[in-house]
């Protein structure tokens, strides 16, 4: 084998080798931002129901001290608007962790389809044609 072809193989197996890295870190990265977008929208979630029910309390008391009925109502109406959009928000959430959940699932079925394959090529002076588009 001469020098320019050595060169070559060993560029490849160095591109693979980063290649199988960044894959796997952006997989077990975009699993984490899942995750962390999911904990945010139900931490929002809990915020806003929350703030619901204060404002449902508010209009309670403000029923108990003769405030108009308009602004009573206002206040319900208001504690009504947060708490419809707190479905879409568990949905999101949910949605946001699976997602987590997939991208884990792809990281740890890329590791093991071809996690072997960069180990083995990675000891070995190999004719890389058969693996180039696995």
């Amino acid at each position: 084998m001469d020098l320019a072809t050595m060169g070559s193989k060993v560029v490849d197996l160095f591109h693979d080798g980063i290649t199988y890295t960044v894959v796997t870190a952006k997989l077990g990265m975009a699993s984490i931002g899942m995750l962390r977008l999911s904990e945010a929208v139900r931490g929002a979630y809990n915020y806003v129901e929350g703030c619901a029910a204060s404002v449902d309390n508010l209009a309670d008391m403000a029923s108990t001290l003769w405030v108009e009925g308009a602004v009573v109502n206002a206040h319900r109406d208001a504690a009504a608007i947060m708490r419809g959009v707190l479905a879409d928000a568990e949905s999101l959430a949910n949605e946001a962790a699976e997602m987590a959940s997939d991208f884990t699932s792809a990281k740890e079925d890329h590791e093991a389809d071809y996690g072997p394959i960069a180990h083995e090529l990675a000891g070995k002076d190999t004719d890389r044609t058969y693996y180039s588009n696995r």
